[in-house]
């Protein structure tokens, strides 16, 4: 992949490449390059473009998280968790495909423009379905949480020590879950997040239970930080967003890094130029990378029956590990 970043000539293969890095993080790596991109020509984004890359980034972050508690849901038998939130998931990312044409985001992010303006026909229907499912989420995980059953698989599995996240590098949920206060958003705040207070969901336990609870509150931040945006949105001015832009020039022997907090965690691509302004180098970080460590240490000492829902509390990128 890295190598398919300097080879390919124009601008949209490489962002094409770069939505492709993880398949559930389209919208997290393709801000990623575009950030990096548009750093590196000098192109500032307008706070509207910036916003609407925030809301798709929370939006993605909302799908996968609930389609994580379906999925842990299964790993116990739970089954009406597990129906209930596939269905919520599904509504999320459909609203997805309503705005740009693609469930999870794909050909949405380029840089210096964009091909899909958030318009009021869109706004509603995002509004509309964040509530439904904020909502029915609620009540699921009410039930779910509440439920002895659930409970005792999820409780005390799986656990990794604040001491042991910090010494391996764990990063994003996985690092919060255990009690590590580690988040773009807040640290290294990019696109909207530098516009707004934003304060961490952080656990203790560093269990299944903990990244299962953290799933469920940041599903709830996220909803309600979209809400704020599209509130900015409205009161904004009518402005026109420009489309793409594939032939920006880029300067001569320099250097930029890129980070996002995806759903996983951060998000790192570095690129360097050479002296004619072409990407030389190019580097990709996936949270996979750090976060494998973190599941090897959940699962030592435990029961092979176990290993799914500390498989699938982590929920790490195959092909992210290898960036």
């Amino acid at each position: 992949v890295e190598q398919l970043m300097i080879d390919k000539q124009h601008q949209l293969q490489k962002a094409v490449i770069a939505e492709s890095i993880a398949g559930d993080t389209a919208v997290g790596h393709s801000i990623a390059y575009a950030l990096l991109m548009e750093s590196l020509a000098g192109n500032v984004p307008s706070v509207r473009l910036n916003i609407e890359r925030t809301i798709a980034l929370e939006l993605e972050r909302i799908a996968i998280h609930i389609g994580d508690t379906s999925a842990l849901c299964m790993d116990i038998a739970y089954q009406l968790g597990q129906v209930t939130c596939e269905a919520l998931r599904t509504i999320i990312i459909n609203t997805t495909q309503a705005w740009c044409g693609n469930r999870f985001g794909k050909a949405f992010i380029r840089p210096a423009g964009t091909n899909y303006p958030l318009n009021d026909a869109t706004k509603k229907i995002i509004s509309d379905n964040l509530n439904k499912v904020e909502r029915r989420y609620q009540e699921v995980t009410d039930l779910m949480f509440n439920s002895p059953s659930v409970l005792s698989r999820f409780e005390g599995v799986g656990e990794v020590t604040k001491l042991q996240a910090e010494l391996v590098g764990l990063t994003g949920m996985a690092a919060r879950m255990a009690g590590l206060n580690r988040d773009i958003r807040k640290s290294h705040p990019f696109i909207s997040y530098k516009d707004m207070s934003f304060k961490p969901v952080v656990m203790e336990s560093g269990d299944v239970l903990a990244r299962a609870i953290l799933r469920r509150n940041e599903v709830f931040q996220s909803i309600n930080i979209i809400r704020e945006l599209l509130n900015k949105h409205n009161a904004m001015l009518v402005e026109t967003l420009g489309k793409p832009d594939y032939n920006l020039n880029l300067p001569a022997d320099s250097l930029c890094i890129s980070l996002v907090e995806g759903w996983r965690g951060e998000i790192c691509h570095v690129a360097l130029t050479d002296n004619e302004g072409r990407i030389l180098h190019y580097r990709i970080k996936d949270p996979s990378l750090h976060n494998w460590t973190g599941l090897a240490l959940a699962v030592r000492n435990q029961e092979i029956s176990d290993f799914p829902i500390c498989n699938k509390s982590f929920n790490l990128s195959y092909c992210g590990h290898d960036l």
